[in-house]
């Protein structure tokens, strides 16, 4: 197959400046402008996301529209009524259409209206690819009127309110707005269990790890298991950490109860938001991460250690919308899904089939397979690797390359990619390990990146297991205990941080590579 790099063309900035007319009516103070957004083919209505600024540059309500974060959730048409003055605004419909963003001036009792046309770059769910979010503070029913502007079809919501499930044409009619989350923020903590609530509350001293027994011993209620029931019943439980660098992440990654990583997550911050700053209890390549991408490159840096050990834990992405300074889907996880069920999303999500992104939409195949896929060679043969990808941006690229094992095995800028016909070579490999393809864009002032879920490779039937990384989480172990010991979980934690101190002496002791 050969190797190439397709790219759907950047997407640009539209823009459109209107002065409007002033009305005779008397007494009027504001000034009044409709805007429209319709897709550029279709000509069919767009839901979308708008900010609205003033002259000083503060975010203004549209009339009847939801506002969130400084942003106004449009419905086509949106009126806005202000008062007279220079306003500028922006128009998103998500990663796989242009951003839109004009300009206008209200006189006193003036009317006008503007139409905006969005190209479309990309369209993933005809693709097979359905993206969500896992990490919304919104309650459900608020949740879902956000969905379609940002082009996703599932969110789940970190809050503690009624159900809420609706239709949406992303899927056939189906649209996933979940609720059945519980976000575990005690201290040490940071694990997110969906489709499973604990029966009462959890006091400080219950370990997390004792959680993740609780919810994996909840019987398997889902479509999948028991042919029974809708797929929008029920689901198994599905463990997430959410904070990779909370104190007690290596005893949750000797439980093997955990099925994915939020790799992009609350602590990724739009650019103009100050960086937020992170502190795992061992850090990886002490004084490397400095700077306003410092927590993006670091927990990138974790979840790799946590490949390295030969753990494959796939990779997911949540916003924090409606706490966090950010939108819907501004981290999302796209699952090359069979069908348009949550069963066979949630399946994708934990088998790896999948992508994370905070902007751009990278889709690979490797030898045709999806990520998750395994390749295997017998002793002495190399696994020949050809990378298929189609990429869609809207920022400027840096580089995409490709990490096997937590090195560069192929880098190159975008421009490079395009005098070289957007083909890359075909790899080899003669080693078991992991490998991730990845893009960083060249913002500076935050870590926006898409990567893939892992894929392995497998030398004479063997998993890579680092005794670096093992190492590593040993004394990530160890520094825990000894929090640990002074805290109300001193005697309910013990029995779960010596269980994990053999979990990683069996690890440390079948170690094959560095």
């Amino acid at each position: 197959m050969p190797n190439f790099l397709k790219l759907l063309g950047l997407a640009t900035w539209l823009t459109f400046t209107a002065a409007w007319p002033a009305a005779s009516a008397r007494g009027q103070t504001a000034g009044t402008v409709e805007i429209d957004v319709l897709d550029q083919t279709s000509e069919e209505p767009l839901t979308c996301r708008v900010r609205i600024l003033d002259a000083r540059g503060r975010p203004q309500r549209a009339r009847g529209a939801i506002l969130e974060s400084g942003w106004n959730l449009l419905e086509s048409p949106m009126v806005f009524r202000g008062r007279p003055g220079d306003y500028r605004y922006q128009v998103s419909r998500g990663p796989e259409y242009a951003a839109g963003h004009g300009e206008f001036t209200l006189d006193k009792g003036s009317l006008g209206n503007d139409v905006l046309r969005l190209p479309r770059h990309a369209d993933l769910s005809a693709e097979g690819w359905v993206g969500g979010d896992l990490g919304c503070q919104l309650a459900p029913a608020q949740a879902s009127r956000w969905l379609e502007a940002e082009g996703l079809a599932m969110t789940a919501c970190l809050t503690e309110s009624l159900a809420a499930h609706s239709n949406n044409p992303l899927l056939g009619g189906a649209q996933w707005v979940e609720d059945d989350s519980y976000w575990d923020q005690r201290e040490g903590s940071g694990l997110v269990f969906h489709h499973w609530m604990p029966p009462a509350e959890v006091p400080p001293s219950v370990p997390s790890s004792r959680l993740l027994i609780m919810a994996k011993e909840t019987p398997d209620t889902s479509a999948s298991a028991t042919g029974e029931m809708e797929a929008a019943d029920a689901l198994p439980v599905h463990i997430e950490i959410q904070k990779l660098w909370a104190r007690d992440l290596p005893m949750w990654l000797a439980s093997d109860r955990v099925d994915s990583i939020q790799l992009l997550g609350m602590h990724l911050r739009p650019e103009e938001e100050p960086a937020p700053t992170i502190r795992p209890l061992i850090e990886p390549d002490p004084g490397r991460f400095r700077g306003p991408r410092a927590a993006g490159q670091m927990v990138e840096a974790l979840y790799w250690r946590v490949l390295e050990s030969g753990l494959r834990i796939p990779p997911t992405a949540g916003s924090g919308f409606g706490k966090a300074p950010t939108h819907l889907g501004y981290n999302r996880v796209y699952a090359a899904v069979a069908s348009d069920t949550r069963a066979d999303w949630w399946r994708a999500v934990r088998q790896g089939r999948s992508f994370v992104s905070s902007g751009p939409l990278l889709r690979v195949l490797i030898n045709e397979q999806p990520p998750g896929a395994i390749f295997a060679a017998d002793v002495g043969q190399s696994v020949a690797l050809d990378v298929a990808l189609t990429l869609t941006v809207s920022d400027p690229v840096d580089y995409l390359d490709v990490i096997f094992n937590g090195r560069t095995l192929y880098q190159a800028r975008l421009d490079e990619y395009a005098k070289q016909g957007g083909r890359i070579p075909r790899l080899s490999v003669d080693e078991s390990g992991w490998l991730v393809v990845r893009v960083v864009t060249g913002i500076e002032d935050t870590y926006r990146i898409a990567s893939t879920a892992p894929f392995y490779v497998e030398i004479d039937g063997q998993p890579r297991i680092s005794r670096a990384a093992c190492e590593f989480f040993q004394s990530w172990l160890e520094a825990a205990a000894e929090q640990i010991a002074g805290s109300q979980q001193a005697e309910s934690a013990l029995p779960f941080v010596q269980a994990a101190r053999k979990f990683w002496e069996r690890r440390l002791s079948a170690a094959n590579a560095p």
